[in-house]
């Protein structure tokens, strides 16, 4: 018996949660990637110094973003994950990102420190 059946299979992937946590995480990467260069040069306006003392905050951050497009590139375009909703890829990549954004800072030898 062949039956035609008309159910939409439900997405989960374009659900509120998805979107929600995809937005936790980014903005969490978003603040500890780029808070630095935001917050620091008021500090140094506030403590009277030169702004020169941020540059290797600079190239943190520019490997902190290298090194995530790098990292987060080829698992966008994996067959696994294209297929998911956008909403469920970037919740799932966005730990990845904070990951990758948390990890460089520590791998990182500065001067000063």
């Amino acid at each position: 018996m062949n039956v035609k059946r008309n159910v939409v299979p439900r997405d989960i992937g374009d659900s509120p949660l998805c979107l929600a946590l995809a937005l936790l995480f980014w903005g969490l990467t978003a603040l500890i990637v780029w808070g630095p260069l935001v917050l620091l040069p008021v500090f140094s306006v506030a403590w009277g110094q030169s702004p020169r003392w941020m540059l290797p905050w600079l190239e943190v951050t520019l490997l902190q973003v290298g090194i995530g497009a790098a990292v987060l590139t080829p698992l966008y375009f994996a067959p696994g994950v294209e297929r998911l909703a956008p909403s469920a890829r970037f919740a799932l990549l966005g730990p990845v990102a904070m990951a990758v954004a948390l990890t460089v800072p520590f791998c990182v030898d500065l001067p000063g420190t």
